[in-house]
């Protein structure tokens, strides 16, 4: 089973971010089960809406496994080959465990990766991060660094 914390980075962190990928799976690797007391989480994270979870699942979803079953926050989608897998939202996360094939894994995130290019998925023990949607750039373009401190 493989267990998984999907966050939203806010907008103005993004630039930031980008190239600083470890310090993020570092700071957020623990957090991954409860987010709710985790201030860095709120303080660098957006909320990740219900409403929008709900429509990739019953859109996307739905057409690729056998059954999808919500209750309160709360996916269960099964595959009959490759496995299952289950959602838990939580204001500033999702708590994905899934069971079987890494097949399962791309399904997930290429469905999500539709909602934002900002999320970014940490695996819990198994030291992977990264975008769900990975930044496109050219070698020509120079990514903006962002002043934390004066």
């Amino acid at each position: 089973m493989r267990l998984y914390g999907i966050y939203k980075v806010k907008k103005m962190y993004e630039q930031f971010i980008i190239g600083r990928e470890q310090l993020l799976y570092e700071l957020l690797k623990g957090n991954i089960k409860d987010d709710r007391s985790f201030q860095e989480v709120h303080y660098l994270c957006d909320a990740i809406e219900l409403e929008v979870i709900d429509e990739v699942i019953m859109s996307k979803l739905s057409k690729v496994f056998d059954t999808v079953h919500y209750d309160d926050g709360y996916y269960a989608l099964t595959h009959s080959v490759k496995g299952e897998i289950t959602l838990i939202h939580s204001p500033y996360s999702l708590i994905v465990k899934c069971d079987g094939s890494r097949m399962l894994d791309l399904d997930l995130f290429v469905s999500l990766s539709e909602i934002d290019r900002r999320l970014f998925a940490v695996m819990e023990d198994g030291n992977e991060w990264g975008w769900l949607k990975p930044m496109k750039h050219t070698g020509d373009e120079k990514l903006e660094r962002a002043v934390v401190f004066r």
